[in-house]
C-alpha cells in the first residue's frame, strides 16, 4: 500500500470507527453535493485539472468505464486528504478556482465506484468496501474512506492506463458503476465556453461514441486584453477577454465583428459558468461566490468587490467606444456592450446580478459622461454632428446614434440630450440640409404650439427656412419674395402633424402679411419645374461575385459596391434620407437609397425626406431598384433619379411615386 493511502486512510478508518453516525451523516452530506452539482461534475474535474496546472484533460469511455485524465501536479498527501474530507481543500480563495473541497463529490451522481492513479498513489474508493470496514454505520459515502486499488480493474485497464501515462498525463481518474444517462448528459452540456477563463488547460478531448477536442489558444494583444480562440471539431470562435482590477469582461468576435451575445449565453462566470445573466451582451467573471451547485450567485463581500471592479472595467470600455479614436472600434464593440433591459426599470426588477451590475455601472460613471450630449430623436444624425461641432459640443458621434437604446443608457448615466436652443449659434453659421431644416421647424412648432418656446426665443438669423431650394435665414426668405418651397412645407407638417400652427408662429415672429406670403401656395406643379431624362442608368463594372442568400437588399446592394472596388457602408437606421454612403473607385461620393421591387416595373415611392435629399444631391444621388430572383439579383443603379425619373406627389403623409420606368437591370448570383 503506498505510503500517502496509508497514511490518509488510517485516520480516517480510525474516525469512522469511533464514530459511525458521523460517517452516515457525512453520507447524507455527499447525496446532497451530488444532487447540487447535478450535470458538473466534469466541470468539476475541469477546474481541478485546472488549479493543478494542466495545460490538457482527456476524457475517455472505455468499455464500462469512464478514464478522466490531466497532466497537472500529481497529487500530494494534503491534496489527498482534502479530497477524502468535506470542505476541507487546502486551496485558497483568489488563488484557484476551486477551494471548498465539496465539488469532487459529485461524482457520486454518475458513478458508483472510483479509482485514482497519482505518481506512487493508487486508490479506490468503493461504498461496498467501505461498509464492510465499518459495519455499524447505517450507511457510508463514496468519497471518504480509500481503499486498495482494485487489481482486476487495473488488469483489465493497463494498456489504457499505460498509454495515458506515455502521453504525459500524470494523474488519472476512472469512474465505474456507471449512471449511463448521466454520464451521456454530461458530455452533451461541456461546452467550450466551459473553458474560457480558465488560467491553465489548453485543450479538453472527449472521446464517447464521437470524438470531440475542445482547444483554447491564448494570446496576450496587450497589458489588458487577452484574445482566446476556442475551437470544437473544426467549429472556432473568438472571444476578447478584457481585464480589469480583479474582474474580466469577455465578447466574442466573428470576422473582426464584435458579437452580441443572446441572453441565455451571456452569463457570469466564477471561472467556470453559471446560469445568472448579466444582463447584457457577454460574460463577466472574477472572484463571484455562487451556491453549492455553482449556478447561482450569492451576494456577500466578494461578490460586491467583483461586480464594482466589473463596473469600473465595463464603464473605461464604454468611455472608449464614444470617443472618435477608439482603440477598441467604437460601434464593433458597442453594440456587445448594450444591456438586454431598459435601465430605467432598474428599480422595478428584483434583485439579481444584473440589478446589482446595472447600479454599480451607473455609479461607476458619476461624472463622467455629465458634458456628454446625446443627438434629439427629432434630428437626423448628419445635421446633428456638423451643428455640435460648430458649437463645440460633444456629442455621440454619428455612426453609432442610431445603435438601439444607447441613447436611453447613455441618459441614464448621466448625458443629456441637446435641446433647439443649443444649437442657436450654429445655425446661424451652418447651412443644414432640407430634412434638418424641416426637423428644426417641425420640432419649433410643435414646441410653440405647446408654448415650451415663445416666439421671441426663436431666432429669425437661423438658416432653417427652404425658399428656391435653398436653406436661409428668416430675413433671407423674406427678402427673396417667395413663398416657402411647398415640399418643404409639407416636410415639416408631415413631421409635426400640425398643419394649422406654422402660419400663426410665423404671424408671432414676423406679422400676418409677411406669414402669408411664405406660406402662400405653390400653383406651379413640381414636374414642370424639372426636365427628365429618361433611364439614367448607372454602369457599375460588373464583377463576379456569389451573394448570400436571404440577406437584407441594403446588405445585398451594400456587398455588390465593395465587391466592385467601392468603400461603402450602411447608414439606413439613421434616417437621413439614403441608406448606404460610398466612395466609388474614382474617388467621388455617392448617397444610395434602396428600393425592392416585387415585379420588374412595379411602382414605387420615395418618401418626402428622400426626395428632398435626392434632389439636394442630384448627380452624387443614386437610386438601387432590387428584385430578387430564385437564384441571383437583378439590380439597376438610376443616378439623380429626381431627374432621371418621372414621379407624381401624392397626399399619403406625401410620397413621390414612380408610376413608369425601364427595368434594365445588372445580374448577381448568389452562392451555390
Amino acid at each position: 500500500m503506498p505510503e500517502i493511502l496509508k497514511e490518509v486512510r488510517k485516520g480516517l478508518i480510525e474516525e469512522a470507527i469511533s464514530s459511525p453516525n458521523l460517517l452516515s451523516d457525512l453520507a447524507g452530506l455527499e447525496k446532497y453535493i451530488a444532487e447540487s452539482y447535478s450535470s458538473r461534475s466534469f466541470i468539476e474535474l475541469l477546474q481541478n485539472a485546472d488549479d493543478a496546472g494542466s495545460a490538457r484533460m482527456v476524457v475517455k469511455r472505455c468499455k464500462e468505464h469512464i478514464l478522466v485524465a490531466n497532466d497537472g501536479r500529481l497529487f500530494t498527501q494534503q491534496d489527498f486528504e482534502s479530497l477524502c474530507r468535506s470542505a476541507s481543500s487546502n486551496k485558497e480563495r483568489k488563488t484557484s478556482i476551486g477551494f471548498r473541497g465539496i465539488g469532487f463529490k459529485s461524482v457520486v451522481g454518475f458513478a458508483d465506484r472510483v479509482h485514482i492513479f497519482s505518481g506512487g498513489l493508487e486508490t479506490t474508493f468503493s461504498k461496498e468496501l467501505t461498509a464492510r470496514e465499518i459495519p455499524k454505520a447505517t450507511r457510508v459515502p463514496l468519497i471518504r474512506i480509500p481503499h486498495s486499488i482494485d487489481a482486476t480493474l487495473k488488469t483489465e485497464l493497463f494498456p489504457e492506463i499505460k498509454e495515458l501515462l506515455d502521453d504525459g498525463y500524470q494523474t488519472i481518474f476512472i469512474f465505474s458503476d456507471l449512471i449511463a444517462d448521466c454520464v451521456q448528459s454530461e458530455f452533451e452540456g461541456l461546452a467550450p465556453t466551459a473553458v474560457l477563463f480558465l488560467r491553465n488547460i489548453k485543450q479538453v478531448v472527449l472521446e464517447t461514441d464521437t470524438k470531440t477536442i475542445i482547444t483554447a489558444h491564448r494570446e496576450k494583444l496587450n497589458k489588458l486584453t487577452q484574445q482566446v480562440r476556442l475551437a470544437d471539431n473544426g467549429q472556432s470562435g473568438t472571444w476578447n477577454i478584457f481585464d480589469g482590477d480583479g474582474a474580466s469582461i469577455a465578447i466574442q468576435e466573428n470576422n473582426d465583428e464584435y458579437v452580441k451575445l443572446s441572453e441565455n449565453e451571456a452569463v457570469v462566470h466564477a471561472f467556470l459558468p453559471t446560469l445568472e445573466p448579466t444582463g447584457f451582451g457577454l460574460k463577466i467573471n472574477g472572484d463571484i461566490s455562487t451556491d453549492p451547485s455553482r449556478l447561482r450567485v450569492l451576494f456577500d463581500e466578494n461578490t460586491f468587490h467583483t461586480i464594482k471592479r466589473a463596473a469600473k472595467l465595463y464603464v473605461s470600455l464604454l468611455e472608449d467606444c464614444l470617443s472618435p479614436n477608439s482603440e477598441l472600434g467604437g460601434r464593433k464593440i458597442l453594440e456587445a456592450l448594450m444591456p438586454y433591459a431598459d435601465p430605467r426599470m432598474l428599480g422595478l426588477q428584483k434583485r439579481s446580478f444584473r440589478t446589482e451590475f446595472m447600479a454599480a455601472i451607473q455609479k461607476a460613471s458619476k461624472g463622467r459622461f455629465d458634458n456628454l450630449y446625446c443627438k434629439p430623436n427629432w434630428l437626423n444624425a448628419s445635421d446633428n454632428e456638423k451643428l455640435a461641432t460648430t458649437s463645440n459640443i460633444r456629442t455621440v458621434q454619428r455612426d453609432i446614434c442610431d445603435i438601439n437604446g444607447l441613447d436611453i443608457f447613455l441618459k441614464f448615466l448621466g448625458a443629456k440630450e441637446l435641446t433647439v436652443s443649443m444649437y442657436s449659434q450654429a445655425l446661424k453659421k451652418e447651412t443644414v440640409t432640407i430634412q434638418g431644416a424641416a426637423e428644426f421647424v417641425s420640432q419649433i412648432t410643435k414646441q410653440y404650439t405647446t408654448k415650451q418656446m415663445a416666439p421671441e426665443t426663436i431666432d429669425p438669423e437661423w438658416k432653417i427656412w427652404s425658399v428656391g431650394n435653398e436653406i436661409k435665414s428668416l430675413p433671407e426668405a423674406i427678402a427673396a419674395s417667395k413663398c416657402l418651397d411647398s415640399d418643404f412645407v409639407d416636410m415639416v407638417t408631415e413631421q409635426s402633424g400640425i398643419s394649422s400652427e406654422l402660419p400663426r408662429m410665423l404671424s408671432d415672429i414676423t406679422d400676418k402679411e409677411t406669414a402669408e406670403v411664405l406660406i402662400q401656395k405653390n400653383t406651379e406643379k413640381d414636374s414642370d419645374e424639372k426636365e427628365f431624362t429618361k433611364n439614367n442608368n448607372v454602369k457599375i463594372p460588373h464583377v463576379q461575385l456569389s451573394l448570400t442568400k436571404w440577406r437584407s437588399v441594403e446588405q445585398q446592394v451594400l456587398e455588390i459596391l465593395s465587391a466592385e472596388g467601392w468603400t461603402a457602408k450602411d447608414v439606413s437606421l439613421q434616417n437621413i434620407g439614403y441608406d448606404i454612403e460610398a466612395t466609388n473607385p474614382n474617388g467621388k461620393v455617392v448617397f444610395v437609397e434602396v428600393k425592392s421591387l416585387n415585379y420588374a416595373g412595379q411602382n414605387f415611392v420615395l418618401t418626402s425626406n428622400e426626395e428632398a435629399t435626392a434632389r439636394e444631391k442630384g448627380e452624387s444621388y443614386i437610386l438601387a431598384l432590387v428584385l430578387q430572383k430564385q437564384d441571383h439579383l437583378d439590380v439597376m443603379f438610376i443616378e439623380d433619379p429626381t431627374k432621371s425619373l418621372q414621379f407624381e406627389r401624392q397626399c399619403r403623409q406625401w410620397v413621390w411615386l414612380c408610376p413608369s420606368y425601364e427595368f434594365q437591370p445588372n445580374a448577381y448570383y448568389y452562392q451555390q
